[in-house]
């Protein structure tokens, strides 16, 4: 479920139809306006701030998922 909602986000801020969960956000035309846009909205959407720093370090809906995972703990 949670992995549907981030590919979700990822595709809507990057303006794709779909995105796989190994995908790099920056590979698919992502750029830092948008990293920061897309960082809040998983703020948004689940209460959990991942920092962007750590965005840029693993930028796919599964690393992200991990990191998700990691601060809600």
């Amino acid at each position: 479920m949670r992995e549907e909602q981030l590919s979700t986000l990822f595709a809507e801020v990057l303006g794709v139809p779909d995105i796989a969960p190994d995908d790099s956000f920056f590979d698919l035309g992502g750029h830092s306006l948008l990293a920061s846009k897309l960082v809040r909205r998983i703020h948004a959407q689940f209460g959990v701030k991942v920092t962007l720093r750590r965005f840029y370090e693993a930028p796919t809906v599964s690393a992200v998922l991990r990191e998700l995972d990691r601060l809600s703990a």
